[in-house]
């Protein structure tokens, strides 16, 4: 959470023109740190859990608050950047463990459609 708020609070500061998306989450809690995040992605058990919540759900990240943080702004080329994101941990592990999900995810999606589009296949042919 740290680390999306982080982000989310720099890049709104600087005006970046981009979106700030919050992923991977294991509990509503962690959702309810990201209120007003551009975007996140949420299961549908939390989801669930969400809409059986009755309490509030207040904003914690807003664009305009973050023009107000005192952020330096900091000049990075490709050198710094690769500096930087080496001596970061929690970054290298989670860029690794999300392009393994999502690879894992997309061979598991290609296999479910191929054999999807084989049974519609064999159904026209009997048909």
């Amino acid at each position: 959470m740290k680390s999306v708020t982080a982000i989310y609070n720099y890049y709104k500061k600087f005006g970046y023109k981009t979106q700030v998306m919050g992923a991977s989450f294991r509990n509503i809690g962690e959702i309810c740190e990201l209120a007003g995040c551009d975007l996140l992605t949420i299961s549908p058990q939390l989801l669930a859990e969400l809409e059986a919540t009755e309490a509030g759900l207040p904003r914690k990240l807003d664009p305009e608050a973050a023009k107000a943080l005192h952020i330096e702004k900091m000049a990075v080329d490709k050198a710094v950047f690769d500096a930087m994101h080496a001596a970061d941990r929690m970054a290298t592990d989670k860029l690794k463990e999300g392009i393994e999900g999502f690879s894992a995810a997309l061979v598991k999606l290609e296999t479910l459609l191929a054999k999807r589009l084989a049974e519609l296949e064999t159904h026209v042919a009997a048909v």
